[in-house]
Order: C-alpha cells, then structure tokens, then sequence
C-alpha cells in the first residue's frame, strides 16, 4: 500500500530572531551510525551496514510543475529586495516586496513566513498570525516551521498570551534548536508556576459507529472555515490485516492532510484506536511525502498479543531559491493490543521511531548564481547527513526501547526504557 503526497518550499529560510536574519543551521554533520542486527520476531531496528542503507528510494509522484527560469528570477528579485529593506526596518516596503514574489510564487512558505515576520514587525498582528500559519500548513521543512512557530509565539506574546507563546516556543526548538527561542522560553517559564507536560494526540471521532462509512463521514468532515470539497476515505487493500474486527483506513482529514487511522469494530460499533502514520500535502513544486506500510504482524509479549505495524515516511523539499534539496525517511513501529483481561476495547499505546536517515545537499541548478543575500541563506558545510536508530523488543506483557545508534532528539529519547502493554 501506497500514497503519495506533493509538498511546499521553493526559496530560502527566513528569520527566527529579531533584525530578520536566519540563525546558522545547527551543527548537524554527524555520519550516518552503524545499526544492529534486528530480532527475528521481537524487535525492529534498521537493517545494513548503515542507516539508510538497503531502503530503495521511493519513486516520486508528479508535483507542481516548477516555476519558469523568468518567475524564479522575478520572484528573487522581490524576496531580495524585501529582506533588504526588512534589513533596515522598511516594514510596509518589506511587506509589499513579499507579496510581490507571492504573486508570481502563489503559496510559496519561505515567503509567506518571511511576510508574517514583517508583518508582526509592523505591528499587523493578525496579518502576521495569518501568514505564519498559512506557511505551516504549506511546508515540511522543519526548520520552516520552526520559524514560523517562532514568529506565532512572539505575536502571542504582544497579545499577553504568554500560555499559547508557550507552546509555540516549544515547538519551535523540538523541531529546530535555536539559542534564541530557548532564552524566550526561559524567561516566560520562570512567570509558569508548574508547566504542564505535552498532552498527547487525542484520537478523533471517539463516538462509536454504526458503519464504517460513518466512521469517513466524521474522519473528512470540514473543520470551520476549511473549503467544503470533497474529501476520500477508503479502507486499504494492502497490507491485509489479521484480524477481521480491524480496519485500516486511508482519510483526507484536512485540506492538505492525509492519517492513516486504525478502526476496530467492538461492542457499540466502530472506533478509531490508533493513527499508524500520515501526510502533508501542500501541493507545490518539488515537494511531497509518501507513506508506506510494508509490515503488519501479529506478535506475542509473553502472554499478551500484540499486532505490529511497521511504516516508512519519506519526505522530499526542494528549496530552488537557494539551490538546496533535502531528504529524510523515518520509520515507525505502532503496537496494538486486542482487549484481553479487564480491556474491552482496542488500544495502540506506543508508537516509536525506529529510525531516521537524513540528507541535505546541493541541487546543481543549471545557471544558478547567488547575490549576496542569497548567500547568506544558503546551507554551509554541504552536505549535512545525519541519522539515529532505536530497537523494539517486547517482553512479558512490555515493550522495552533503546538506542541503537546515532542520537536521537530529546522527545524520541523520552521514549527509552520500559512501556507496558
């Protein structure tokens, strides 16, 4: 089984401190580590010499056709010149130059973040949130939205939302380490009398159904303000699953989104028990994520049976404005357990990356030839590999996970030692 989702980025990074210039990337070109031999039945960590090595690339779907040589020199011709006057505190000009390169780059998310930067800087707090969440929805490039998390938690905090600026802060440095954005979160948790710790996920439609096509019908259902087009939802064909009470199904929850949520059909109906993956799909050029389900196995942790989905998530962004691509593949094992004991319904109640290889290199643009602000943008110390594994092993009635190789961020590493089932 199979989906395949276009993503968005076609230019540079933009600012994640004050004065509108991008922080250097963190120190991330660590070789790809070693990884172990896997369990037979027991455990998932990569396979090779290497991380990476052995997962075939997948084959890309068609994207967006990409911009014409004139459009791309027109649109940095524009995202130059505004973040030369953003440069020296020309906030309108600055504006009125981003929406310029917008209009010839429609939804381009380095120009919209660069947009709601200096539209906060100029004091258009609900232009600036607009921009800022319109460039979440239309990347996957962490750092993107790492900046653009940022730029929302500032225009939080000039609102007195300290809570929401928060939280904002603190997605920013899970997806990007920045010294900037910690010191915000240091001065703001000192005012925190007892932070709360991240909530998990919540499932969604937890009303049982009578129908599996009830089940889509809440899936797809348009949030507010979300176009009323039509949206798919069908079960998958592949991987079979073992047990006839489950069904996978493939959902188009949002405008650009795509789960992959797990149903089970119990004593009151249908329910969704756990999402095994998903996609991003802002459709520009150059851009997509694909998931993939190559393993689902029914396992046993001593006396409990556990069933084991295995899936691989690739992501590609192109980053034509400064001659830069980056790629990454993630797996993720997800354990479901069948009610038994005192347990009525289906529950998944871990889920871990196993893995993670990434790249990031030149794109060799024929007849690329950056300006000075352009250069300041690009990557140094191309090109940056990095990667990291962690092991599954289930015991009596536990899954235990450790580290395998590499160095995983802190909130995969949270996730070491013992969880029961």
């Amino acid at each position: 089984m199979r989906a395949s989702i276009p993503l968005a980025a076609l230019a540079s990074l933009v600012a994640c401190q004050d004065g509108g210039v991008t922080p250097p990337p963190a120190s991330s070109a660590a070789p790809l580590v070693p990884a172990p031999t896997a369990s037979a039945s027991a455990s998932a960590a990569p396979t090779g010499s290497a991380l990476g090595v052995g997962l075939p690339r997948p084959k890309r779907p068609k994207t967006r056709e990409a911009p014409s040589p004139e459009k791309m020199r027109e649109y940095r011709k524009h995202l130059t010149e505004g973040r030369l006057l953003a440069g020296k505190s020309q906030w309108p000009e600055a504006i009125k130059e981003f929406e310029a390169a917008l209009a010839v780059v429609p939804g381009d998310a380095p120009a919209l973040t660069e947009l709601g930067w200096a539209a906060f800087k100029a004091g258009e707090l609900e232009r600036a949130k607009t921009s800022n969440e319109e460039a979440l929805r239309r990347t996957t490039s962490p750092k993107l939205q790492a900046m653009a998390h940022y730029n929302l938690g500032r225009i939080a905090e000039e609102r007195k939302d300290p809570k929401t600026a928060l939280d904002h802060y603190r997605k920013s440095v899970a997806l990007r380490p920045n010294e900037t954005v910690e010191k915000r979160i240091a001065e703001l948790s000192k005012k925190e009398t007892a932070p709360a710790p991240p909530a998990a996920e919540p499932l969604p439609c937890q009303t049982a159904a009578v129908k599996i096509a009830d089940v889509c019908a809440c899936l797809t259902k348009p949030e507010p303000g979300d176009p009323e087009s039509p949206r798919s939802c069908e079960p998958v064909k592949e991987p079979k699953l073992p047990r006839p009470e489950l069904t996978l199904l493939e959902a188009q929850t949002g405008v650009f989104q795509t789960d992959w949520i797990l149903v089970a059909k119990g004593e009151k109906g249908f329910l969704p028990v756990g999402k095994i993956g998903s996609t991003h799909n802002p459709g520009a050029f150059g851009i997509y994520e694909e998931l993939t389900i190559p393993t689902v196995a029914e396992k046993t942790a001593g006396k409990t049976t556990v069933l084991w989905f295995e899936a691989r998530h690739d992501r590609h962004d192109s980053d034509m404005g400064i001659d830069e691509y980056e790629e990454e593949t993630v797996r993720t094992v997800t354990l479901c357990v069948p009610p038994q004991g005192k347990t009525t319904e289906w529950k998944c109640p871990l889920t871990v990356p196993v893995e993670r290889t990434y790249i990031r290199d030149r794109m060799q643009l024929e007849g690329f030839t950056p300006d000075a602000e352009t250069r300041k943008l690009m990557t140094k110390g191309l090109p940056i590999k990095e990667g990291w594994a962690l092991e599954v092993k289930l015991g009596d009635g536990k899954a235990e996970v450790s580290v395998t190789g590499g160095k995983p961020p802190a909130h995969v590493a949270a996730l070491v030692g013992s969880h029961p089932l």
